[in-house]
């Protein structure tokens, strides 16, 4: 990808597809290294990367760490560098030990940017207006179903339909209606196939629907998936309160956060990879592009400079 890589244009391309990636920005370098502080690159989920943010072990790093960032939705610092962590250094998430014989250090920052996922709200009681408006706020596609859903007080860009309606790829949905269509609503939220499936609904009334819908043959192996009552448990009694909770759950289950790491062996040779004789790091052998032999033997490089190097001195890196 060339360095004049505009990148602007082609993530606002990437957001009106709704498709997610991650970006990577360079905030520091100590030479020698071909990346310049503040480049950027994008990282599709399909692991290609577009722009330019240094060449040869950094970026099978930045691209793995990356395709993490868009799976946890969470934004992580990276340093690739020689030298181990030092006590001003604690504060980046994750630290790559690199021989590579460039022997440069490279920071990076690395941001998911996520699609905007689709929340249904099934009812139109003060608890689903809240709900939504609250939802909008924290920048989901808000879609509100039932009798006189475009009666209410909502902020602009919400959707609402008046009648219950089988809506495919919902990430989140909530049944509010509270005794207004319950069963109806709960059986389009399950045919709907969310992440999240939630019922604002105490224990006992809970129940109670949910033998009501097993006897009228709905999957038993659905109803479990559906969450009741609704939300954290905060003690929420107000319609405000009860979406605080609602939305708070639906954070907390969309963020399947990584263990905790400081320093990251990235020397591992993984299957389909052979060791850089210099480096010692994985080389993709399917894919390598600096290779050479000698006495018979295929040897693999990182970058250029591995290469180089072994090649002045065959002898002594066998």
């Amino acid at each position: 990808m060339a360095k004049n890589f505009n990148w602007i244009q082609r993530i606002a391309e990437l957001e009106k597809a709704g498709k997610p990636f991650a970006i990577a920005t360079v905030i520091d370098t100590v030479a020698p290294t071909s990346a310049k502080p503040m480049a950027k690159a994008i990282i599709n989920v399909d692991g290609k990367l577009e722009g330019w943010i240094g060449g040869g072990c950094s970026q099978d790093i930045i691209i793995e760490e990356a395709l993490k960032c868009i799976n946890t939705g969470k934004s992580v610092l990276i340093r690739l560098s020689p030298n181990e962590l030092n006590d001003e250094t604690h504060s980046f998430k994750k630290n790559f030990l690199m021989a590579c014989e460039s022997e440069g250090t490279l920071e990076f920052h690395l941001e998911p940017v996520l699609p905007m996922k689709k929340m249904i709200i099934y009812g139109t009681t003060p608890s689903a207006e809240t709900l939504a408006n609250m939802g909008k706020l924290l920048n989901y596609d808000i879609l509100v179903m039932g009798n006189n859903a475009d009666k209410l007080s909502l902020l602009d860009g919400i959707n609402t339909r008046n009648e219950f309606e089988l809506i495919d790829g919902a990430s989140y949905a909530i049944v509010a209606t509270q005794g207004k269509g319950d069963m109806r609503s709960i059986q389009s939220a399950i045919a709907s196939d969310p992440e999240y499936l939630a019922l604002i609904a105490s224990k006992r009334k809970g129940d109670k629907l949910m033998k009501r819908l097993l006897k009228k043959g709905t999957n038993k192996n659905d109803l479990e998936k559906i969450k009741y009552p609704a939300g954290l448990d905060i003690g929420a009694l107000t319609p405000q309160e009860i979406a605080t909770s609602i939305m708070a759950e639906i954070i907390q289950v969309s963020r399947p956060y990584l263990e905790e790491e400081t320093i990251v062996d990235f020397m591992k040779v993984k299957e389909g990879q052979e060791k850089d004789p210099i480096c010692g790091m994985g080389v993709d052998t399917k894919n390598a592009e600096h290779l050479t032999e000698y006495n018979g033997e295929k040897y693999y490089f990182c970058c250029s400079g591995c290469l180089e190097k072994f090649e002045s001195e065959p002898a002594v890196y066998v």
